[in-house]
């Protein structure tokens, strides 16, 4: 095996080269990842690890849900909140974090849409009885 540093010959097995010192293995071997304090392994890829997102259509449209939460005021910024929503499903690409956030507003927002508007049907079927 021929040293990537200064060419020099040798042996197969060697670890680092006779004439330099340097490493003979470019490539780096995968290492066993590390245990946090609560059992889970670490990953240092940053394929693996969880990247939170900054889009901005996918965090108004989730704000939007959580708000129309509120008693009354779902009965508008709920399907804003849908529709911004949707827009933001389609929009974000390969970003599963803004992806999975812009989802949860559509679901927040349609569930409080359907349910302040039953409910304001109720009251106003209970008036006139």
């Amino acid at each position: 095996m021929d040293c990537p540093a200064c060419h020099a010959a040798n042996t197969a097995e060697a670890v680092a080269c006779a004439a330099c010192g340097s490493p003979l293995s470019s490539e780096k071997k995968p290492s066993r990842p590390s245990r946090r304090s609560n059992g889970r392994r670490r990953s240092d890829d940053p394929s693996e690890t969880a990247v939170e997102s900054n889009h901005p259509t996918a965090w108004h449209a989730y704000r939007l849900a959580l708000w129309s939460l509120l008693p009354g005021f779902g009965l508008v910024l709920g399907p804003l909140g849908m529709f911004y929503g949707w827009r933001a499903v389609r929009g974000v690409g390969d970003d599963r974090s803004a992806r999975n956030r812009a989802k949860a507003s559509v679901l927040l927002s349609v569930a409080a849409t359907l349910l302040q508007w039953l409910g304001l049907a109720l009251m106003i079927y209970g008036w006139d009885k």
